[in-house]
């Protein structure tokens, strides 16, 4: 196995920030309200914190494989397409066996493989990530042709609409009286879901520095992942408030 200290802390301390960024990205979303629509903040750090910590489960990987840490011409994953790096990952862990370990991991497999809101949320990711995404204003500023469907604000909503509607009584929530608390309790709920979904993805990523093959060093980040890796169900869709702090 190759040793390199610095490449190793450089390592350790990507992981650590793909983490926090993923936590303030959550503490971001639930800070959403009728006063406070500003949706960039929150995913922004939610896709740069995911997109990081893949390319660490990847990186890791090679590691272990390897004996060595991949270099630029080796690694094949410098982009900020987060499908394709979910991909990957999902393919790593089928040369693991990975599903078929634990309970709890065949359960994490099933959720990155087939869950159809992920997916959908992963695009999104994608899309607040990507060139075309982050400066679509500024490409429609300076007079680019870009499709309505790299407005990644108007894809958000619409995923947002979506998970508010498939609630049987949603037309009783957006009429009547008092449509300001109305709006918030709806804002609430949406980041409820968004919440729990993406507190699932990092468990199941977090789930492999301990349960999957990436070596000493990644089953020595559990101080650093243990805000996901003990996430238990019924604490889904909460966040503290000050993380650090636990």
């Amino acid at each position: 196995m190759q040793s390199d200290p610095i490449r190793n802390l450089a390592l350790i301390e990507e992981v650590r920030t793909a983490i926090y960024l993923i936590q303030e990205g959550l503490i971001s979303l639930n800070r959403l309200d009728g006063a406070n629509d500003f949706v960039h903040l929150p995913i922004l750090l939610l896709s740069n914190g995911f997109e990081r910590l893949l390319k660490m489960v990847i990186c890791l990987d090679y590691l272990e494989r390897k004996g060595k840490f991949p270099t630029a011409s080796s690694f094949k994953h410098e982009h900020h397409n987060v499908t394709r790096l979910l991909n990957e990952v999902i393919r790593i862990a089928k040369e693991w066996n990975y599903g078929k370990s634990k309970r709890a991991t065949k359960d994490d497999m099933t959720f990155l493989e087939k869950d159809a809101d992920l997916k959908r949320m992963v695009v999104l990711l994608e899309k607040f990530a990507c060139k075309a995404g982050r400066y679509y204003n500024i490409d429609v500023i300076l007079g680019k042709k870009r499709s309505a469907d790299d407005d990644p604000v108007r894809l958000f909503e619409s995923y947002c609409d979506d998970v508010f509607t498939r609630q049987p009584d949603w037309q009783n929530k957006i009429t009547g009286e008092n449509l300001g608390e109305k709006m918030d309790a709806n804002i609430r709920y949406v980041s409820h879901h968004i919440t729990t979904l993406l507190q699932r993805f990092a468990r199941a990523l977090c789930r492999m520095f301990t349960l999957g093959r990436l070596g000493q060093i990644g089953s020595q980040q559990t101080d650093t992942i243990g805000c996901f890796l003990y996430l238990q169900d019924k604490d889904l869709g909460q966040v503290q408030s000050r993380w650090f702090e636990s």
